[in-house]
């Protein structure tokens, strides 16, 4: 942790040209209504919000992929979340609806909706709060056995977030998992898949998305329930072709269960930038990041 501090504080002074710190986050926030509260909040109520909001705060994220966030559905008080949760973080926010909501019919699927349905019941779906500003966002739609489950992707310029909510049913996992792995390769930079997969390590979702991908918290760490964690459905992945640009120098499981029924996810890591290489790098002596700004400077990556 020294390290990776000297190694942020060098980067911020402009003295590593070439190593970049990143701190990213997972979070499945439960529609701000806590670890087991109703979906019923009152109109204008923020719920749980800032209780989420504080454990992110003091993770301190680059970026935080978000999981189970409400649009100004009624049963989260008509609050627009993505916006609330990015002012209480002074983040920037970004949001993409997966299910529409609507007094008549519950939630169903998108694609006969209109935007009178929207405006009359609001939207549920996925968000990414982050420091910086996105350069582009899209979002692929997946199966889904209850709804329709969609993969935001939200560029910056140095790597891509993609946010995922897998769906219940394997089977559909898996399609997810395909579906994931090939709009992740049309990108030329790392794409850091992140979020609640609903799948265990040795599932074949997830043994489907190791095809492509490489796993950088530790997943024998529990991440679900937040109460008592006893098994890990939570991550923070990127494509394999960019892995060896990422180098992980810590990993955290945090357990707030007055937050929401998931761990919130940490993994903080030097990010490379396109064309130098790991072991030559002096921030990497030995595999270990150590920013020596002298050696930065003669080495002019």
């Amino acid at each position: 942790m020294k390290r990776l501090a000297l190694c942020v504080a060098v980067a911020a002074m402009g003295g590593c040209v070439f190593a970049k710190p990143i701190t990213m986050m997972s979070y499945n926030i439960r529609i701000g209504c806590g670890f087991d509260g109703p979906f019923n909040l009152p109109k204008g109520n923020l719920g749980y919000l800032p209780q989420v909001a504080e454990v992110i705060r003091a993770a301190d994220p680059d970026w935080v992929a978000i999981q189970e966030i409400d649009n100004k559905t009624k049963r989260a008080g008509f609050v627009d979340q993505t916006a609330e949760l990015a002012k209480l973080c002074g983040m920037k926010g970004t949001f993409v609806r997966k299910t529409l909501a609507t007094q008549r019919r519950g939630f169903r699927m998108l694609s006969d909706a209109t935007e009178e349905e929207v405006a009359e019941g609001g939207e549920y779906g996925l968000a990414v709060l982050s420091k910086e500003e996105p350069i582009k966002v899209s979002k692929v739609l997946v199966p889904g056995q209850s709804h329709t489950r969609c993969i935001l992707f939200v560029e910056f310029a140095d790597y891509v977030v993609a946010c995922v909510h897998f769906p219940l049913k394997e089977e559909h996992r898996v399609l997810a998992a395909q579906v994931a792995l090939v709009n992740a390769a049309d990108y030329r930079k790392p794409v850091f898949l992140v979020g609640d997969f609903n799948a265990e390590p040795a599932a074949k979702s997830i043994i489907e998305l190791k095809k492509g991908m490489t796993i950088l918290n530790d997943p024998s760490v529990p991440t679900f329930p937040s109460s008592v964690p006893d098994r890990c459905i939570d991550y923070i992945m990127v494509n394999t072709p960019f892995a060896d640009r990422v180098n992980v120098v810590d990993r955290q499981v945090l357990a707030k269960p007055d937050a929401t029924d998931h761990c919130a996810v940490i993994v903080k890591a030097i990010l490379m930038p396109s064309g130098v290489a790991r072991a030559s790098c002096p921030c990497f002596m030995g595999g270990t990041p150590i920013c020596f700004y002298r050696a930065c400077r003669a080495a002019r990556h």
